[in-house]
């Protein structure tokens, strides 16, 4: 009996994560209250290589939480496991809020004028782009202000992971809702424009070209010579001028890096994303670059 009761105790240790994955960085005011919480929109980002999520009080559009976790899973570890020990291991997300959204951000994604939108072929377009081999789970929205569809494919796991977690949570997809911030925050009319959102190895672009969206594509790469390549070739498909063309950058790029000089030796108008002044800059806000995480605030006002 006692060799089976030290067994049965092995397995359960066996069972629980052997570390408890921590923010690379995060912001976070102290002594959030019940009160505030329940003024506030969670705002939950995830694709296959990080998580992110902020926590924005609408009454006086002030950033409570912003956190950010780079997911390196370890072998035979899945990434829905993952994120299930973060939700479970941070009590914040523990507390109920006024409204939670929640963000795929997954490369397997169509954009379809409204004008030819067939809800019964999305998930052959899908598997035509993106491949048959995953058979995942098809989820389409309307874009407001674009008259797009975007029509992709997410894991059924993971959706399953967050329904359970966010039981009154709303989906968009990554691509939908920078579509909409642009439009709300930072187009100019018929103006050409590449807004960039930077990750550790990949880049989210948007590329409008006189107001029109061209194209919204996520891009891996390796160094500063890939990011210019990929940007000055999409400048040249979409007939671009890399000299006159608007070029908005976000995300984990610092402006002494070498990705920032490759950017600068290509284009003449790189910015840096700014926060919305709508948006209350803490003190705690100003601890990190602001343009780290300006497009996921901006998404959560307008979401």
């Amino acid at each position: 009996m006692k060799m089976e009761r030290n067994l049965r105790h092995f397995v359960v240790l066996l069972q629980m994560p052997t570390t408890m994955l921590k923010p690379a960085f995060q912001i976070e005011v102290s002594n959030i209250s019940d009160e505030e919480m329940l003024q506030s929109r969670l705002l939950v980002e995830v694709n296959g290589s990080s998580c992110t999520y902020v926590l924005l009080n609408q009454r006086n559009m002030s950033p409570l939480v912003v956190k950010y976790f780079q997911l390196e899973l370890p072998k035979g570890v899945s990434l829905t496991e993952t994120l299930q020990d973060i939700v479970s291991s941070d009590n914040l997300l523990q507390r109920p809020v006024k409204e939670t959204i929640l963000i795929y951000n997954f490369p397997e994604s169509s954009l379809i004028p409204e004008a030819v939108f067939a809800m019964d072929t999305n998930r052959e377009i899908i598997d035509t782009l993106h491949g048959n081999l995953q058979k995942g789970l098809i989820l389409t929205e309307k874009i407001p202000w674009w008259e797009l569809f975007n029509v992709y494919r997410i894991s059924p796991d993971l959706h399953q992971l967050l329904q359970h977690n966010f039981a009154s949570g709303m989906y968009w997809h990554y691509y939908s809702l920078l579509l909409k911030s642009y439009k709300m925050f930072d187009s100019a009319e018929r103006e050409d424009c590449i807004k960039v959102i930077f990750y550790s190895d990949k880049m989210v672009a948007l590329i409008v070209r006189e107001g029109k969206v061209q194209l919204v594509q996520t891009f891996s790469y390796h160094d500063s010579k890939d990011v210019a390549y990929y940007l000055l070739n999409c400048c040249h498909q979409i007939g671009l001028n890399q000299d006159s063309v608007r070029v908005l950058v976000g995300g984990l790029i610092d402006r002494q890096s070498a990705l920032s000089e490759e950017l600068h030796k290509y284009f003449l108008q790189v910015q840096f994303e700014g926060i919305d002044e709508s948006i209350r800059v803490t003190d705690e806000l100003k601890e990190l670059p602001l343009h780290y995480f300006s497009s996921l605030l901006k998404m959560a006002v307008c979401a």
